[in-house]
């Protein structure tokens, strides 16, 4: 599987939980999550797909400027729809373009440094993204609302999947 059906893959199992839960359970606190809800999880994902997507023009991408969008960790049905934004992106990107990676490590000041990337590796860097945080929105609708069913490889990374079956080969 390449990198776009890897996230288009990814994606659809982040919207199949999300045409599964209540809009107050998505926004809810979670006390597993110290107080932070699947909404602002959920959030998080897509915003740096959203980050990547408007600032390429620009030829460079800088995830700590995302927008940070309230109604998207409060609704579901705006994740849906973002995600649909998404996934219609993924199908015309030029994997090849050339890109400025801009970051900032330093808290003290607005120091940054930049390094040479290109969209296909952000998008990988995107989807590896993905999956660590539904892996703690898995932890967080097991613990919470285990009524609500998840894929099976939701969360997981794949090099985990094939490691878990050969060890059960074996």
């Amino acid at each position: 599987m390449n990198i776009l059906a890897a996230t288009h893959h990814t994606l659809k199992n982040l919207t199949l939980f999300l045409q599964q839960i209540e809009a107050e359970n998505y926004r809810q606190p979670l006390l597993v999550f110290n107080g932070s809800s699947l909404g602002e999880h959920t959030r998080h994902i897509l915003e740096f797909y959203q980050c990547l997507f408007s600032q390429q023009e620009q030829h460079f991408i800088n995830y700590d400027r995302r927008e940070r969008s309230r109604s998207l960790q409060q609704e579901p049905e705006i994740a849906i729809h973002v995600i649909h934004q998404i996934l219609n992106m993924l199908d015309s990107v030029d994997l090849n373009k050339q890109l400025q990676l801009v970051v900032a490590y330093d808290t003290q000041n607005d120091a940054t440094d930049n390094m040479p990337t290109n969209l296909k590796r952000e998008i990988t860097y995107c989807l590896e993204h993905a999956i660590h945080h539904m892996a703690l929105i898995k932890i967080g609708v097991l613990t919470n609302f285990p009524h609500i069913v998840l894929s099976d490889d939701f969360g997981i990374a794949p090099s985990t999947i094939k490691h878990q079956q050969r060890v059960c080969v074996q």
